[in-house]
């Protein structure tokens, strides 16, 4: 059979009727009173109602599905020589609406239901294999819906990434997270969570996933999944390095490279075997808690808010520890692991032209091969300063430039962090020019949520609010201090 996409409408009854089918299961689990009974005549005459207007919606999507899937195995026979009875090929609009050059095939194995026996998915009786193709096609499904849990193309490319390049145990680790947080009942419960945290909805948490009585973030709106802050005054996410890690720790391998030399004929060669060491990025807690008052939470379209609001704090606060971040209890920071170089003379001063000179001469060359990714980092107010600084004595053209592109300084961009010192007091660390490929963010996937349904105030009463507990981990780290020089004032 064809699989079907719910989106739309159709999508929107689904995940209602998936919801409705949670409350009825936790009314069985209480005392039968009239109370309960009325509960349950009102949810059964609204699911009746709409599997009414679903049928209609269904043929149609049944039919897109049918249509979808003849073309695909007709394609899949003509370029690869395959059966269509056998195996069915997918095409992914993934990688192509995300900038690659030419769509991508991906050859599996489809099943009408991918969230189907996910009790073989929790207990590790399905194959690791089939863990990843049902969570791909979980992916393109997802890719086109068109509510507030759509994947938008570079989202969907991310997901597919973490399955398909992440090795076996990752990929499946990570797989197994988006089927656990991706069916249409894990996505109403999640809804009747943030709807009625203390009712009916908190006894199927359990049974979803281990969240310590709280939620896992849907991955379609889990940060430590989906990078959500592009554009932002936090700029480390668009050009660190960035790995994603299911345990406690990432380990990766650095060397200092291989030494040549000139040797004459028939002398025996040194040993250049390179020196390995290794970095190791544990990632640390962070939370964020948002209260607000129960006539707030109840009135307002809390399910489509409440991820945007965890992304925003998520990226304020992540964006201070990559900037200055000192390692203890959080990550480390650009400029506190960065190599100092300092402006000679008596007095504290802020950068001129020539300090960006300097700093950028003082990065050994290894880190400014064509494949380095140089860039400079600093405070909006030292920016400002060098708008105004002619490139050297004389000149007209100041040595930092607005572009189309952005702001570029001695050929390399200029990017905005907003808690990197602006003020030029002796000694502060004011500016960084680095190869951001050597800073590496490690994030530990799944950010939980947790209720907490009455804040209390000074004297230990309610004051009517109710409050939501977001936690997840992250880590950061570069892989060696000369990768980096950071510009201090005048000491």
């Amino acid at each position: 059979m064809a699989e079907i996409v719910y989106r739309g409408r159709l999508g929107e009854i689904v995940t209602r009727q998936a919801a409705i089918k949670t409350d009825l299961e936790s009314l069985e689990t209480v005392e039968e009173t009239e109370e309960t009974q009325l509960r349950a005549d009102t949810l059964l005459e609204e699911f009746d109602g709409l599997e009414t207007e679903k049928a209609p919606l269904v043929e149609r999507a049944q039919k897109i599905a049918e249509m979808k899937a003849k073309i695909a195995a007709e394609q899949a026979g003509a370029e690869a020589g395959a059966d269509p009875q056998q195996e069915q090929v997918v095409r992914s609009n993934i990688q192509q609406m995300s900038g690659s050059t030419g769509p991508r095939l991906h050859t599996r194995q489809t099943v009408a239901d991918p969230f189907s026996d996910m009790e073989a998915v929790r207990n590790g009786t399905m194959g690791a294999a089939q863990i990843r193709s049902r969570a791909l096609q979980v992916v393109d499904s997802y890719h086109t819906r068109d509510d507030h849990y759509a994947l938008p193309s570079d989202g969907a490319a991310r997901c597919a990434e973490l399955i398909e390049k992440g090795g076996k145990q990752f990929g499946t680790n990570i797989a197994r997270q988006m089927l656990a947080t991706g069916s249409p009942e894990y996505l109403a419960a999640f809804e009747q969570y943030l709807v009625d945290p203390g009712g009916y909805a908190a006894r199927a948490a359990l049974s979803l996933t281990s969240a310590n009585g709280g939620y896992l973030v849907p991955f379609t709106l889990d940060p430590t999944i989906i990078l959500t802050n592009a554009g932002s005054a936090n700029p480390y996410r668009q050009i660190a390095t960035i790995k994603t890690t299911t345990t406690n720790d990432w380990n990766g391998v650095t060397s200092a490279g291989v030494s040549a030399e000139w040797t004459a004929e028939g002398i025996e060669a040194a040993d250049a075997s390179p020196t390995v060491g290794q970095l190791k990025i544990t990632p640390q807690k962070a939370d964020a808690y948002l209260f607000g008052s129960f006539e707030v939470l109840g009135d307002s379209d809390f399910a489509a808010q409440l991820p945007e609001l965890l992304a925003d704090a998520k990226d304020r606060i992540e964006e201070a520890a990559f900037a200055v971040g000192t390692g203890s209890g959080q990550p480390w920071g650009v400029i506190p692991r960065g190599t100092s170089q300092n402006r000679a003379g008596t007095a504290a001063a802020g950068p001129a032209a020539q300090d960006a000179y300097a700093l950028q001469a003082a990065l050994p060359a290894r880190w400014r091969t064509p494949r380095a990714n140089n860039v400079w980092l600093m405070n909006l107010n030292t920016m400002n300063v060098f708008r105004n600084t002619p490139q050297f004595t004389g000149a007209t053209t100041p040595i930092l430039q607005d572009t189309p592109g952005g702001p570029v300084m001695l050929g390399k961009p200029v990017l905005e962090s907003t808690s990197i010192l602006g003020t030029y007091t002796t000694g502060n660390k004011v500016m960084a020019y680095l190869d951001a490929r050597q800073y590496y963010i490690v994030d530990r996937v799944g950010m939980s949520v947790v209720y907490d349904p009455i804040v209390l105030g000074a004297n230990r009463r309610p004051t009517g609010q109710g409050a939501w507990y977001s936690f997840w981990r992250v880590g950061a780290d570069v892989s060696t201090s000369s990768a980096v020089r950071v510009f201090a004032t005048l000491t």
